[in-house]
């Protein structure tokens, strides 16, 4: 795998994440994440959106959930260079649980250079699987405007799905971005969401 200079792990910076709880030969993952951006308008009570669960998924015996559950540990650990190591492959091959972890990698500058836009990249790739967390953190950029242009539209849309996909934390999102709406940018946005959900009615990854 070649990787391009905007995937070159750099020195890890600090950060927390996961509990692993092991239930019925299945690894539940609760990774905790903070976004902290400037924008005061977002929320009345807060000045950034906090602590919401970023990553909800169950890892069965699949052929990559080996290396998966090897990258959450060098997370765990604080090796995010290795952390990347592992998802990135699994990730360009379509794997929605490592997609999202990069995502989150990049958004956080966790051994790689931050980028929000590569970050995007990742959250979309991962929410086109229908990635509950991946769809609200897709929505949440869209709001600030952090690695995609700012669209109003789009964040509601995406946290509207996610909350669709029961990620509640994609409620206060969504509802503020719909504040920033038009009556016809609201009927347009419903409209991609009801058209998304019905090509997308299968379990999550």
């Amino acid at each position: 795998m070649t990787q391009t200079s905007n995937r070159t792990p750099a020195r890890s910076i600090g950060g927390g994440w996961s509990e692993i709880v092991m239930q019925a030969g299945s690894i539940r993952i609760a990774a905790v994440a903070v976004l902290c951006f400037a924008a005061p308008m977002l929320f009345s009570s807060l000045s950034c959106l906090a602590s919401f669960v970023i990553l909800l998924l169950s890892v069965t015996s699949t052929a990559t959930a080996g290396d998966f559950r090897s990258g959450l540990s060098a997370y765990n650990r604080g090796d995010y260079i290795t952390a990347f190591r592992d998802w990135c492959p699994l990730a360009e091959h379509g794997d929605a649980a490592a997609q999202a972890g990069l995502g989150f990698l990049f958004h956080k500058g966790l051994g790689v250079i931050q980028d929000d836009s590569e970050a995007a990249t990742w959250f979309e790739k991962a929410a086109a699987q229908n990635q509950a967390e991946a769809q609200l953190l897709l929505g949440t950029l869209y709001f600030f405007g952090k690695g995609v242009q700012q669209n109003y539209p789009m964040a509601f849309a995406w946290c509207e799905i996610a909350q669709s996909n029961g990620q509640s934390d994609a409620l206060e999102c969504r509802d503020a971005a719909l504040e920033h709406m038009t009556s016809a940018e609201t009927r347009q946005s419903f409209r991609f969401v009801t058209e998304w959900l019905g090509r997308h009615s299968g379990p999550n990854p």
